[in-house]
């Protein structure tokens, strides 16, 4: 799953293919049709290769997925870089790029899904087991590509068939209908059919299945207000935690090692490289949550520190989420020291390797929490002139205080604390956009968040405490799991929306979990107008933006008319 290319198939969804033995092989691909080439076994299964590679078009790990999912939520907000902040500042419109670019791209990857799967009855020279199999992972990768755009657009086109040629109809469907006919049984049939590990790894698996269905219940509970839906989410999420087949790691930094990424935590993710020439659009998450660190004195761009582009900012709402003193995640999820790199740039008391940058997240004279080389959580004060024990120097010193200048001595939408679960230190160059960590679409501790608010919402308190109380007590710093323990009574949704935010900061579900609980508007308007002075999404929000728009062009090119969506 590592290598690709893509040929474009003569088809209105621009059917895509892999091919991990003939990468460089010069051959004429551009007659290709799907009439012509998805005859065979092996063009069958190339088809089926191209289906994954639109996990990583405009989606997962990319520019466009994460400013549809991080982008004017109550955790982050806009940094000072960016063409597309209108997305977060809620001032876009139906002719929106990234709008248009995910809708194209999802229906080409439904295409590419539907042709695999209508073409394959004709082929004969196959045996009934791999046959299954490959029809199990495109109706996986089709309820996912569903899924998406549902949780996007809500009612939308839906078909089942292959388009081939031009078609100028289309017809809005009820989301409950794309889920009754569509997502659910396809993943149905994959939890029926797929295995539980592949030997190819990042292909669908049991798990992966079960655990996207039990997301699409948790969402169908909440938009129809259907306890049957919760409990449905419930028995899937159940069924991946008694699977034996993932356990949560020890420690959370260990999610997030470059050099550990096929962990036990994982149960599905999409594969990138760090051959340049296989990895396409790479995972370029390292570039969007990193501050301005390559313009302080003493400091350049490097690959360990990351190119900053300066996406998305934390709010000081997401800031405040962690008790620090018994909670290690804020300390493992974000950068607090930088060494100084850049040798023309050095301050007169600065030597190359000196702390040059720190953020330790308190005020002056507050207590902060590191962790020392056993991982054992050690207390530490900020002083006047902070002395780092490594390096006897004063250093450039920022508080958490947004402000609206270039931060002298507080946060601004230029600085702030580095979200470092992205960052890609094997990259071949600095400057590299293209990223080689994998994306990690599923996680264990998810599941069990998953259940919580499932259970939260039949009633069920103590079993929801049960599963949050897991996730927390790994994220303990060593020795202080039972203060990080919850009972019943503190199980409220602010409380697993908070839950969900100290766990999965960053990990692209923001606004999926807001507007699945419907307290986008509200969370907004409180949490989303203190950080940045030019920020104007808690006044320009409104419940139109539940949903996206229906990008103007789907609209236009559509004879019988397309309506859209209300608001808009």
């Amino acid at each position: 799953m590592k290598k690709f290319i893509y040929i474009i198939f003569i088809l209105t969804g621009m059917l895509t293919f892999q091919s991990c033995e003939e990468y460089l092989d010069e051959e004429m691909v551009s007659d290709v049709s799907g009439d012509s080439y998805l005859t065979t076994l092996s063009g069958i299964e190339d088809a089926l290769d191209g289906a994954y590679s639109y996990l990583k078009d405009t989606y997962y790990g990319q520019e466009n997925g994460f400013s549809l999912t991080n982008y004017g939520v109550d955790t982050w907000t806009t940094g000072s870089d960016g063409w597309f902040k209108s997305i977060g500042q809620y001032y876009f419109d139906e002719s929106n790029y990234y709008v248009k670019n995910l809708w194209i791209s999802m229906y080409a990857a439904i295409n590419q899904c539907n042709g695999v799967l209508n073409r394959i009855e004709d082929i004969g020279d196959i045996e009934d087991s791999e046959k299954q199999e490959i029809i199990a992972e495109a109706r996986f990768l089709r309820a996912l590509y569903y899924f998406i755009a549902v949780q996007q657009w809500g009612d939308i086109h839906f078909t089942l068939e292959e388009t081939i040629g031009v078609e100028l109809d289309a017809n809005k469907t009820p989301k409950n209908t794309i889920y009754e006919e569509g997502i659910i049984p396809d993943l149905e049939f994959g939890i029926s059919v797929l295995p539980e590990s592949q030997s190819e790894y990042g292909r669908a698996t049991k798990g992966a299945a079960q655990m996207l269905l039990a997301k699409v219940y948790l969402r169908m509970g909440w938009d129809n207000d259907d306890s049957e839906a919760f409990e449905n989410a419930v028995t899937y999420a159940n069924a991946v935690i008694s699977s034996g087949q993932y356990t949560l790691l020890d420690d959370y930094a260990e999610l997030f090692d470059i050099e550990n990424q096929e962990n036990a935590e994982v149960v599905w993710s999409v594969q990138n490289t760090t051959n340049v020439l296989d990895n396409g659009n790479g995972n370029q998450a390292h570039l969007f949550f990193l501050m301005e660190y390559d313009k302080i004195a003493g400091m350049d761009r490097s690959i360990e520190y990351g190119r900053p582009w300066k996406r998305y900012c934390p709010t000081e709402y997401l800031l405040t989420l962690w008790d620090r003193q018994y909670d290690a995640r804020y300390f493992k999820g974000f950068q607090h020291v930088w060494y100084a790199n850049n040798s023309s740039t050095l301050l007169s008391n600065q030597s190359i390797g000196d702390t040059a940058i720190f953020i330790p997240g308190v005020d002056v004279g507050e207590v902060y929490y590191v962790a020392d080389e056993s991982g054992n959580r050690v207390t530490k004060t900020l002083t006047e002139e902070y002395v780092d024990a490594r390096h006897d120097i004063s250093m450039k010193i920022y508080t958490p205080h947004y402000r609206n200048d270039d931060a002298t001595t507080g946060y601004s939408l230029k600085i702030y604390p580095n979200l470092v679960k992205f960052l890609d230190p094997a990259r071949s160059d600095k400057n590299l956009a293209e990223g080689t960590r994998d994306w990690v679409v599923m996680r264990f501790a998810e599941a069990y968040l998953i259940a919580a608010e499932a259970y939260f919402k039949l009633g069920q308190t103590t079993e929801a405490a049960e599963m949050i109380n897991v996730v927390r007590e790994r994220a303990a710093w060593p020795g202080f799991e039972t203060e990080m323990e919850i009972s019943a009574s503190d199980v409220t949704l602010d409380f697993i929306l908070e839950e969900r935010a100290r766990e999965l900061f960053g990990e692209a579900e923001r606004f999926n979990d807001l507007t699945r609980t419907k307290t986008l508007v509200d969370r907004v308007k409180t949490y989303c107008n203190a950080v940045n002075y030019t920020n104007y999404a808690a006044s320009n929000i409104s419940d139109k933006h539940y949903l996206r728009p229906i990008p103007q062009d789907q609209i236009d090119k559509c004879e019988n008319g397309y309506e859209q969506n209300e608001g808009w």
